[in-house]
């Protein structure tokens, strides 16, 4: 099945599940829908089904709840994050109210769950998906302690990215696994690999921030540092500055720029301690170990399209 179709299987499917009861619900029906998203938590729900043998278009109904818990995120998120766009387009709350944004976001919720009470693996599936809103939840609690303060450790930056990004992920390979009736080990297996592929996704996002193409990706580059977010690239940098840069990082992220601009004094240190080769390879490695466990299976065309999606993911080393 072409991913086109997939999407448009996906798009059917919220348009049934999203209710509209307020004409300003209508409105956010319409911006979910033709967000532009690439939905790529569903499709990878659909390929792991597949790769488990199920033909059914039983993915779709747990696909479009995943996507929905997505979506009244990014909602959430731009209110407190007083984002103005969102791909490309105005976010809802500069059209329509913060209030109304996250009500509208709470809205998509209840459509998700109240369409997930209808499945047959509902009461398996109903800890997964509460799991994650509570992982959201914690996850941005902690980023909005955390994400512009220069102490933060790896550690918290992992265990955000994990809550944030990483968990839905893992409910993706999860919801897999129960509706395929595998067994408790490999649905953890599923969950684990979920997991990883969130994490990748959003290291990968946040090194293209730094070392992308503006062009291809179709937005400026460096907007992390510019509003002061701690990401995956800072951090391998912070643990290869000498106690000299360190306190000029930390001067300059306070507003004392000394003459070179933040980016700039970033941008040179980045090249000096080779933080673009380290997170290319970081990445890579990941890549080859989520490949490694798909090779477990038997050959599919489904496995073989994750392994694809897995080797585009992959970036330069240089430059």
């Amino acid at each position: 099945m072409k991913s086109a179709m997939l999407l448009r299987k996906i798009d059917a499917k919220l348009d049934a599940i999203i209710h509209e009861d307020l004409t300003v619900l209508k409105k956010v029906k319409k911006h979910v829908i033709k967000s532009g998203g690439k939905r790529i938590r569903p499709v990878l729900h659909c390929y792991l089904l597949r790769m488990l043998g199920d033909e059914s278009d039983r993915w779709v109904d747990t696909g479009a709840i995943g996507e929905l818990i997505h979506a009244a995120s990014l909602l959430h998120d731009d209110v407190i994050d007083e984002a103005q766009q969102r791909r490309g387009r105005p976010a809802v709350h500069t059209l329509e109210g913060n209030k109304t944004t996250i009500l509208a976001g709470d809205y998509l919720l209840a459509c998700g769950f109240e369409h997930l009470s209808t499945l047959e693996k509902s009461v398996e599936l109903l800890p997964v998906f509460t799991g994650v809103i509570r992982d959201l939840t914690v996850g941005e609690l902690l980023q909005m302690r955390w994400e512009s303060n220069p102490s933060v450790t790896e550690k918290t930056y992992e265990e955000i990215i994990h809550r944030k990004t990483a968990s839905l992920f893992g409910a993706m390979g999860q919801s897999a696994g129960i509706l395929q009736n595998q067994s408790p080990e490999e649905i953890q297996r599923l969950r684990d690999f979920g997991i990883r592929m969130g994490r990748l996704f959003q290291i990968r996002d946040d090194f293209l921030d730094y070392f992308g193409d503006a062009k291809k990706e179709g937005k400026s580059l460096y907007q992390d540092v510019n509003r002061r977010l701690i990401t995956f690239p800072l951090l391998q940098l912070m643990k290869k500055l000498g106690a000299s840069d360190r306190r000029e990082l930390k001067k300059r992220w306070s507003g004392e720029e000394n003459g070179k601009s933040m980016t700039e004094f970033v941008m040179e240190r980045m090249e000096k301690h080779e933080i673009r080769r380290i997170v290319a390879l970081e990445m890579e490695e990941e890549i080859h170990r989520l490949m490694k466990y798909l090779r477990e299976y038997p050959g599919s065309d489904y496995r073989n399209k994750l392994v694809d999606r897995l080797s585009d993911l992959l970036v330069p080393v240089r430059g």
